[in-house]
């Protein structure tokens, strides 16, 4: 595992500032349980991305005490927008059969593998889904396009669900909506708003929740990469984040987890804490992302509803080809 310390200096050395291990102020239980949130796979035949994903998993496997879950963050494919179906299958079944050799399938559930006996729990991400970015007007006709794909392969009746565990209520969502003409953009769609609300409002206000979204609904990597005063687009954040944001502040939301950007980056207001977990394939499989930000993920230590957070490189080394 790489210490604070590290990779602050790391950080620094760009004009970065992070805080990479967190905690609620309430009084840690006695007992408590762990969880991984790994994002932005990006496999592909290419780089030897199969071969890091493995290590990657490898990785949370050597994990002392191992984790209860897995949740991923989105794109576990390099894309899907705009490639052939037979392009975005062969990534999918490669995702598939890097996982198969670690995993006990569990069909038919929204669980629908167990990581290294472990459940897991997907996001979908942009690259995710088939077919939105291609210009072929045909493509809509297609087995598969858009998020059904994502939904098939991955057993998921739709693509934002909730599930409980130990004390805490863990929620995820679906950042990705279509923009015409042929593109996306982030967004938390109106009936997802809806089914949001009436989720929280089953939980109650006291009980600990947690958010996770690829897309960011908070995050200052615009300032930290273009300028400070440059500001965010609807692909590099949810465009209506402060609406989400507004129907969860009565309630007792301790952490939105989030990927996308491949950059490690915890903002915190009022009591919650906005984290990026940062992304297996770093700069896209070609070295750590931004030169500072190395290939891993984030491992979480929950005692009630206090919790700590840790960045985890697992040693990736970029290939040429």
């Amino acid at each position: 595992m790489i210490s604070r310390r590290e990779l602050l200096h790391g950080l620094a050395g760009a004009g970065v500032a992070s805080s990479l291990l967190s905690a609620t102020t309430a009084e840690a239980a006695p007992k408590g349980f762990r969880f991984v949130h790994i994002t932005d796979f990006h496999i592909q035949p290419e780089l030897g991305a199969a071969d890091g994903v493995a290590l990657a998993i490898r990785k949370i496997q050597e994990l002392n005490p191992s984790p209860d879950f897995i949740i991923t963050g989105g794109d576990m494919i390099m894309d899907a927008l705009d490639v052939t179906r037979e392009r975005a299958e062969t990534q999918l079944r490669l995702f598939r059969e890097t996982l198969k050799t670690l995993s006990t399938e569990i069909p038919g559930t929204r669980r629908d593998t167990k990581l290294l006996n472990i459940p897991i729990y997907h996001t979908i991400g942009n690259h995710d889904v088939y077919g939105w970015t291609k210009k072929d007007g045909n493509v809509s006709k297609e087995a598969g396009y858009g998020k059904k794909m994502f939904q098939e392969w991955y057993a998921l009746g739709r693509t934002y669900y909730s599930f409980d565990f130990a004390d805490w209520h863990f929620v995820i969502l679906d950042s990705i909506q279509p923009k015409a003409p042929n593109s996306w953009h982030a967004e938390i769609d109106d009936a997802q708003l809806q089914w949001l609300k009436d989720d929280l409002a089953q939980v109650g206000k006291t009980r600990p929740i947690a958010l996770i979204t690829h897309v960011p609904l908070m995050t200052l990597v615009t300032q930290y990469t273009e300028g400070t005063t440059v500001a965010n687009t609807d692909g590099g954040i949810v465009r209506n984040g402060k609406e989400v944001r507004d129907i969860f502040v009565p309630y007792n939301v301790k952490a939105v987890l989030q990927g996308h950007t491949h950059i490690i980056e915890e903002c915190t207001y009022t009591g919650t804490h906005y984290i990026t977990s940062g992304a297996v394939c770093g700069e896209w499989w070609k070295g750590p992302r931004l030169g500072v930000h190395p290939e891993g993920f984030s491992v979480f230590d929950v005692k009630r509803d206090t919790f700590k957070w840790e960045y985890v490189p697992y040693g990736w080394k970029a290939r040429e080809k």
